[in-house]
């Protein structure tokens, strides 16, 4: 496994590891052994928790799963589990994301007293990047933070080519670009002259994107629209909006955590409406 951001962003990154809050465990496994992972957790006291989802939608559609020590369990850390990096509104992650590929690049590093895997640095800026963009984009200093102290690693320590080309690859220029000027904005750390530039979408996404950026939302009422800005293809566009307008039957009741589609379809339609709702009343307040 790879831990990711937590604790082991206390050892890579700041100066005193207990200056880095955290409450669980964010650890990353082979697709292949999520299965394995889910059994070992199970017997070792955790259980699966979600607000509304089921475990078993999450293993189909999303890339990660919330585990908690059940009562009298060995830890007071949940787990999460992820099997790739980064969870899109569901329906909406670029196909292009590979989390398998991230393994071949990853590097054996000495933390805390434990010989682990870790991702290597450019990869780790991509995974805090959409991981702060698709998941915090308004709130949230601390995932400023990680990034800001990774960003001040010394001129040449970043194989920028390369995280442009996989930023490109992968369909999420525009997350790293949104992530990218937000910690800009907040902590004026950035990427090198012209990384910016060559990132930022072209037309009114890339003006929308700009000013979310320098926009402070705690309400998160422009937090789906900003899911939607962040995908560089138009496939995954339409595919995300397919997906919300027009889901599956198992979907919903996976998602809504019921047997019965009628209910499931009912709980989606108006937490969709609200969402629409609360948007056009925060766009309306912005003229």
């Amino acid at each position: 496994m790879i831990p990711l951001k937590g604790p082991f962003l206390g050892e890579a990154l700041y100066a005193d590891p207990g200056m880095r809050p955290f409450t669980d465990l964010d650890l990353l496994v082979h697709h292949a052994d999520v299965e394995r992972a889910v059994a070992l957790l199970s017997t070792s006291g955790y259980r699966h928790i979600a607000l509304d989802r089921t475990l078993e939608y999450e293993l189909t559609y999303a890339t990660a799963a919330c585990f908690v020590p059940s009562d009298g369990g060995p830890s007071v850390f949940s787990v999460d589990l992820h099997w790739g990096l980064v969870s899109f509104p569901a329906g909406a992650t670029p196909r292009t994301i590979d989390a398998e590929e991230v393994w071949t690049r990853a590097v054996e590093a000495w933390r805390g007293g434990v010989s682990l895997l870790e991702l290597c640095q450019e990869d780790l800026l991509l995974y805090l990047a959409l991981h702060l963009a698709v998941h915090h984009p308004f709130v949230g200093f601390v995932w400023r933070l990680d990034m800001a102290l990774l960003l001040r690693r010394p001129p040449g320590y970043f194989d920028w080519p390369s995280i442009l080309e996989r930023a490109r690859r992968w369909g999420v220029r525009g997350a790293l670009y949104f992530a990218l000027r937000v910690v800009e904005e907040d902590l004026s750390f950035t990427a090198p002259a012209g990384v910016l530039s060559e990132l930022k979408p072209r037309g009114l996404r890339g003006e929308a994107l700009e000013r979310l950026a320098r926009h402070r939302d705690p309400r998160a009422l422009f937090e789906h629209l900003v899911d939607l800005l962040l995908l560089d293809a138009g496939r995954d566009l339409l595919r995300a909006i397919a997906t919300t307008a027009a889901p599956t039957p198992g979907f919903v009741r996976g998602r809504y955590g019921t047997s019965s589609a009628v209910r499931a379809y009912l709980a989606h339609y108006r937490r969709i409406g609200a969402i629409g709702f609360r948007a056009a009343q925060a766009i309306a307040g912005r003229h």
